[in-house]
């Protein structure tokens, strides 16, 4: 897809520490987990049946399938809807989308506002399903369900983003909807990979999963390379930077999102989860949500630290529904500003979202006018919560101030 200037610009990433402080998705595995994580492979029959026991009681669902991956998982919930369309909001992973059509059905875009959340009912949802992924961290569920229902949609809730804490779980016990669990890197509850789809519904099938039974290939390097990260992250910061500088030397690194972006929907992995993905999950689900408690402690303390930043502002987001904090500077170009100020001292940042109107394999599907995520999406930016030593509430808090006085002196500088 091209692009003009000023856009391309826009999709500069933003720039890592050269010397980190903290990680944007830190390893969760920790000796202890890693020995809790062993221990659950050696039994994979036992590990899987204690894992979907537990969230099934803590859903109030009567199933829970375990799948290869959170994308595979709503590809079941979809099919379960037994609906031709779709709707979604266009603010997403492109994942979402890939879903809906590797179910036969087909996606319908809605407009996103930080405020209000997804458009929904800008379109006709009668018989259709509703993907609610909680963008930007907004509790779609609490704002939108209860008007989908009644305008005789289906609600399919996808909280692959969200924490998987027990007690995120409990607040749908009595919500009558599937409900889309990811258990990948980079997920809140930091695992190896793997998904799961929570229902009632009685027709759900296994072997909608696909034949294969556990998946073997590769299964060891995600663990790996999440004891590693584990180790990295309290290292020197000698040993930091330096890896820091390796990984900007490997195959596929970019600063811009222009060079990552889909031409082609992707494909949705079948089969079941390796032992290893239900062996992590199982045992990092037993501390997710002490880390939870953490790191909702942290969201609220910075959100209201940030509410005194003049560039941006925090999304009103609930702090269980996103991985980070997200803020909404007041026009573009200063994101790229404003995370390279916090890369200076070592912060991460980073931004996930370029509407999927915008993507090739997805602009088909758009319904109406997607003025407020095109508006939206380049001034979007993701501050990391997560509980890990040394980016402490207090040091993410003054880099972000810095941060803020800092645009605003370039800016002055070129006035």
């Amino acid at each position: 897809m091209i692009h003009d200037q000023a856009e391309m610009s826009d999709l500069w990433y933003a720039p890592v520490p050269r010397r980190p402080v903290g990680y944007l998705h830190p390893s969760r595995m920790t000796a202890g987990r890693f020995a809790a994580t062993a221990c659950a492979a050696a039994r994979p029959g036992h590990a899987r049946t204690g894992l979907a026991a537990r969230l099934r009681e803590h859903a109030g669902r009567n199933r829970c399938v375990l799948t290869a991956s959170g994308r595979a998982a709503l590809e079941l919930a979809v099919r379960q809807t037994g609906a031709a369309e779709v709707v979604m909001s266009t603010f997403n992973c492109p994942a979402v989308a890939d879903a809906v059509l590797a179910a036969g059905a087909r996606p319908v875009l809605v407009d996103l506002d930080h405020v209000e959340g997804p458009a929904f009912t800008s379109v006709d949802l009668d018989g259709r399903a509703v993907v609610l992924t909680n963008a930007l961290g907004l509790d779609e569920w609490r704002a939108h369900a209860e008007r989908i229902e009644a305008l005789g949609g289906r609600v399919v809730l996808d909280l692959a983003q969200a924490s998987v804490a027990l007690r995120v779980l409990r607040r749908f016990r009595d919500a009558a909807c599937p409900i889309v669990l990811s258990f990948g890197e980079g997920k809140q509850l930091g695992g190896l990979g793997g998904g799961a789809l929570l229902t009632s519904a009685q027709h759900t099938s296994a072997s909608l999963v696909g034949a294969g039974g556990l998946r073997r290939g590769g299964e060891m390097a995600p663990l790996r390379r999440a004891v590693v990260e584990r180790i990295v992250a309290h290292a020197p910061g000698v040993v930091r930077a330096a890896v820091q500088r390796g990984q900007s030397r490997t195959p596929g690194w970019s600063y811009t999102k222009a060079d990552h972006l889909p031409t082609e929907a992707g494909q949705v992995t079948q089969g079941e989860p390796s032992r290893w993905e239900v062996a992590s999950a199982a045992a990092l689900l037993r501390t997710a949500s002490t880390v939870a408690d953490e790191a909702a402690l942290t969201h609220e303390r910075v959100r209201s630290a940030a509410a005194e930043l003049t560039t941006c502002q925090p999304v009103a987001a609930d702090p269980d529904f996103g991985p980070g904090v997200e803020l909404v500077f007041r026009r573009p170009g200063q994101r790229f500003l404003f995370a390279r100020a916090l890369a200076e001292r070592g912060v991460p940042s980073t931004w996930n979202y370029y509407p999927l109107h915008r993507l090739a394999p997805y602009g088909a599907f758009a319904a109406g006018s997607m003025a407020g995520a095109d508006s939206l999406w380049p001034r979007v930016l993701t501050v990391a919560k997560q509980p890990q030593p040394r980016l402490t509430t207090q040091l993410l808090v003054e880099a972000m101030v810095a941060a803020d006085r800092s645009v605003r002196e370039q800016e002055a500088g070129r006035d």
